[in-house]
């Protein structure tokens, strides 16, 4: 690819980006990484490597707003910012997303390219998330999945990869929508569907919630209604869309997952990242035509 000779680190991270560090050194690639020093046989970046790296990869779960990326395998905090002092505007810097009051300043400091908004990226990831999902669900509960009440919330990529998982499963699905539109969707693919007026009841019939949506939708006032053997499983970006505070308050088994993808199948993970990686590296590059 474009910037073959050019040096990539990899900034922080879990185990789908130690999955794509060892893919590019075994194609050759000069990469470093960057907060996994807890890894043995990566090599770590020192200062100099960031003053005349081309390439930076920030973590799927974006830059936070004091500069720090989640890297699962550092001996201490990675601020990216404090990294970036040694870089050059013109570095290529993939992130998932990045807080609002820092994506001026990185816009101004490097080729920013937000990955979390590629489509080809979130579709894939959809299939990772779905089984882990269904993996931690089928650990927590007493009952199976087929045969159960499932209520989804949101009919996005996860949403939609989880609910065809969960039917083959045997599962009687039930898709949370807000549109007409998603409501169109979920009975096309053979989903009941609920809009937010009468989710709490839908909530009392479910033996599985999920939520893929990052707002507040499942309240305390909806969990009231929710059965004391229910799990309920959020794939949102944290916080989450639970009242985890209300949930553990009514005894009710609520967990949060972020970063399944990684956690649960990460050599598929950090593939989906090389092939998607690779295609904005090449886009990155051709549109400055380097």
């Amino acid at each position: 690819m474009p910037g073959v000779n050019q040096k990539i680190i990899i900034c922080g991270g879990d185990r789908r980006e130690i999955e794509l560090y060892r893919c590019w050194k075994e194609t050759g690639l000069t990469v470093k990484a960057a907060g996994f020093e807890r890894i043995p046989g990566m090599e770590n970046a020192a200062e100099e490597d960031f003053k005349d790296a081309a390439i930076l990869i920030a973590p799927l779960s974006g830059i936070k707003a004091d500069g720090c990326v989640r890297a699962v395998f550092a001996a201490e905090d990675l601020n990216l910012i404090a990294c970036l002092k040694s870089s050059t505007p013109e570095v290529i810097l993939l992130a998932g997303s990045v807080a609002a009051p820092l994506k001026e300043e990185l816009v101004q400091k490097t080729r920013l390219v937000i990955t979390g908004d590629d489509e080809e990226l979130a579709l894939l990831n959809a299939i990772p998330t779905a089984e882990g999902a269904i993996q931690k669900a089928m650990e927590l509960s007493m009952v199976t999945l087929h045969g159960s009440n499932a209520l989804i919330f949101g009919l996005g990529r996860c949403g939609r990869a989880l609910s065809r998982t969960l039917q083959g499963l045997g599962a009687r699905v039930t898709a949370v929508v807000r549109r007409r539109e998603s409501a169109a969707m979920a009975y096309s693919i053979g989903l009941a569907s609920s809009d937010l007026a009468t989710a709490a009841e839908a909530a009392a019939e479910a033996d599985f919630i999920f939520n893929t949506v990052p707002a507040p939708l499942l309240t305390a006032t909806l969990l009231k209604q929710v059965k004391g053997e229910t799990v309920i499983l959020d794939l949102a970006s944290p916080p989450g869309g639970t009242d985890f505070a209300a949930a553990t308050e009514l005894g009710l088994k609520a967990v949060l997952l972020p970063g399944l993808p990684g956690r649960v199948a990460p050599r598929t993970s950090g593939q989906i990242l090389e092939r998607v990686y690779r295609r904005l590296i090449k886009e990155a590059c051709r549109s400055k035509n380097l």
